[in-house]
């Protein structure tokens, strides 16, 4: 797939390819060849690109079989996600068509500057620096959000990308899933809903199911970019209302913050009846519980940071958190608070203290350095543990001599 257009073409010609079918196949390729994508130009094509079967391929794109495995995990803010895994080659072919396609330098350039989740180079640290010292940050929520982006805007994405209706149809297929009907809280506008069965179960013969348009599941490689790049025009016109009034606009994943200073609360009200009807247009809803406003000295947390000032600075609760379970540590040693917490894993919860004291060094380091000293203290060979379990001494606590 790295060879130039002129060996493709070539490669046609040897096999004995005429000369009307490899100028057929030039038409093709070339756009997507000029913009640095994998040329691909049927199933079978993407099939052999991603070592795997063509017939698995097209049972999973004529949505005869429901290739994922699904479960509820419980969400830090309250309530559960419902998490879809793809198996076996679907989940090989979603990761080529994020590290080729989604991940690619036209890819990257097809976002919007207001993405911050999921980005390559990106992270919310960098989301939140963007709101630091503002006078007033507002957090707006969009309800369910990969479950509204449907295949219909998937396959917009591939075509715009230059590939061919079908197989733009086929790369829609393969990244997104048919919800059962149980778990679908979509609103029938955004289902579409049909009179085709969705895939071929003896429980859907049953029920008489009808066909919906598939969704962006949550757990798939593909999801987090494909909606990035699905978002393009809200964040687009998200932003220029934001630009409007001197506000600074982000969006990590579903999460939409603006900074800066409003005037009155009339004006809040307005801004955010304003933004609630762009991302209506868009098939998006907000969600109203979640809406906040924060003040000049109010609690201002973006992304789990808090902008207060001009510099980044974790919850304070977060910071007391490890303050109070070193402190238990020392005083009935790792066995007797674990035992006290109900912790079965001492190894586990070991890395994962470990890792939270790193990532607080990585946002304030000077008021992160007497935990780290006082962890140390206590685990004065942890860094030998951590190259065991690791294997990479370089990753154990920040200031150690390993």
């Amino acid at each position: 797939m790295e060879f130039s257009l002129h060996t493709y073409l070539n490669r046609l010609r040897t096999r004995g390819a005429s000369d009307e079918f490899v100028e057929i196949i030039r038409r093709h390729a070339k756009p997507l060849s000029d913009r640095g994508l994998p040329v691909i130009l049927s199933l079978g094509h993407l099939a052999f690109a991603t070592s795997n079967s063509h017939e698995v391929l097209h049972g999973i794109v004529k949505r005869e079989v429901d290739p994922y495995r699904g479960f509820w995990i419980r969400k830090r803010s309250g309530g559960k996600r419902y998490i879809c895994v793809p198996e076996g080659g679907l989940i090989r072919t979603q990761r080529w068509i994020h590290d080729h396609i989604l991940c690619s330098t036209w890819g990257k350039k097809s976002l919007s500057m207001a993405a911050t989740a999921y980005v390559p180079g990106s992270s919310h640290i960098d989301n939140a620096k963007r709101h630091s010292g503002a006078d007033c940050v507002l957090k707006l929520d969009i309800t369910n959000f990969f479950e509204t982006i449907s295949e219909r805007q998937v396959y917009h994405v591939f075509h715009g990308f230059g590939y061919r209706p079908l197989v733009a149809f086929y790369f829609s297929r393969l990244c997104t899933r048919v919800l059962d009907p149980k778990h679908d809280v979509r609103s029938p506008t955004v289902r579409w809903a049909g009179k085709k069965k969705r895939w071929q179960t003896e429980a859907n013969r049953k029920n008489n199911n009808y066909h919906t348009v598939g969704h962006l599941p949550q757990g798939a490689p593909t999801s987090p970019m494909l909606a990035n790049l699905v978002c393009f025009g809200l964040d687009l016109e998200l932003q220029q209302i934001a630009d409007s009034i001197n506000l600074v606009y982000t969006r990590y994943a579903d999460d939409m913050t603006f900074s800066g200073s409003f005037t009155t609360k009339e004006q809040i009200s307005q801004f955010i009846c304003q933004v609630s009807a762009v991302v209506g247009k868009f098939g998006f809803s907000i969600n109203q519980q979640k809406t906040s406003l924060s003040r000049t000295g109010g609690r201002k947390i973006v992304t789990g940071l808090s902008v207060e000032g001009d510099a980044l600075r974790l919850p304070r609760a977060y910071k007391d958190a490890i303050r109070q379970e070193l402190y238990y540590i020392e005083r009935y040693g790792l066995s007797g608070h674990l035992e006290r917490v109900g912790y079965a894993n001492h190894l586990t919860y070991l890395m994962r203290l470990k890792g939270r004291i790193q990532y607080w060094f990585s946002i304030e380091p000077a008021t992160a350095t007497p935990s780290i000293e006082q962890f140390r203290a206590i685990f004065p060979n942890f860094n030998e543990i951590n190259e065991l379990v690791t294997g990479d001494s370089s990753r154990g606590i920040p200031g150690t001599p390993y």
